[in-house]
């Protein structure tokens, strides 16, 4: 449940699809893409190593035969679900399940804003101002001739976006090589995809990544995925704030992710300790005021 929370699709988002362009894209293929989900969540959480990182780096995923066929891979048409390498090891994690690159996406294109915004809030956890005003997306009739990448940054070019959207777009850039269902793609509109992409640290760094692999090597190796992740863990598991049990314990807790190899088993029982042990801080007390004269104090 809290994976599902962490990917912010703990409330089954809804996965319809344009049917002229993706006619083989129907409410069964989205239950099972669900259910892939759930399968290879729980594979990865719940295996012996249970190792945080392999959820941005793993290439198998859990897949029957109609998803197979939908998303063109050699099984038979009637496999129950099972382990697969989708399409040659071209996918790198969690972040390129069919499901979640669906569900972050329009009924007809791809939506790089959402997804960028996905990785900037809940995986490096970084804070994001509302939009100015009212955001519609321009329609690609409007534009006919510009892919889906390029009509982001024509409309999130003005000075009162660029804040926000210089983070988000190059996160979310980085995946346009999977369309609205989370199928592999080389063109959107005819043009060669454009997935290059970047993101400029806490610390002042400016990392760039070409697609979606070294995306989630630079994840899976980011210290602000693991204090993030350490950070929403805590909060889910004590349903406190981290910072109401003193300054230190998030630091503690990052230390022993890494020293455990990021074991997620490990730390939700660190998260577990840690919140029992440690003196929550509470508002400093008030003396009692004495009672009024001739009143008892019973």
């Amino acid at each position: 449940d809290f994976l599902l929370l962490w990917l912010k699709v703990d409330h089954f988002p809804d996965l319809t699809k344009d049917k002229k362009r993706f006619p083989d894209f129907d409410e069964a293929v989205a239950s099972d893409l669900r259910a892939s989900l759930e399968m290879t969540l729980e594979h990865l959480a719940w295996n012996d190593k249970a190792d945080f990182r392999k959820l941005l780096l793993a290439d198998e995923f859990y897949l029957n035969g109609r998803l197979a066929q939908v998303y063109e891979e050699p099984m038979d048409a009637k496999a129950p679900f099972q382990l697969v390498k989708m399409d040659g090891g071209k996918r790198s994690g969690i972040l390129t399940h069919p499901y979640i690159l669906a569900s972050f996406s329009y009924l007809d294109s791809t939506s790089p804003i959402h997804r960028g915004v996905l990785i900037a809030r809940n995986l490096l956890g970084r804070s994001l101002n509302p939009p100015p005003e009212a955001f519609t997306p321009l329609a690609a009739d409007l534009h006919p001739k510009l892919t889906t990448r390029q009509r982001v940054a024509l409309q999130t070019k003005p000075s009162a976006c660029s804040t926000c959207h210089n983070m988000i777009n190059p996160l979310g850039f980085s995946l346009e090589e999977f369309d609205a269902t989370g199928d592999v793609r080389d063109k959107d509109n005819g043009a060669p995809i454009d997935a290059t992409g970047g993101y400029l640290s806490r610390s002042g760094q400016q990392v760039k990544f070409t697609g979606a692999r070294e995306l989630a090597n630079f994840l899976a190796s980011s210290e602000e995925v693991h204090a993030a992740f350490v950070e929403k863990l805590f909060q889910n598991i004590v349903k406190q704030p981290i910072r109401a049990y003193g300054p230190q314990t998030i630091a503690e807790l990052q230390a022993s992710f890494k020293a455990n190899e990021f074991n997620i088993r490990r730390q939700m029982i660190e998260t577990a300790v840690v919140s029992a042990l440690a003196r929550r801080e509470t508002p400093a007390t008030t003396t009692p005021t004495p009672p009024t004269k001739g009143v008892s104090s019973a």
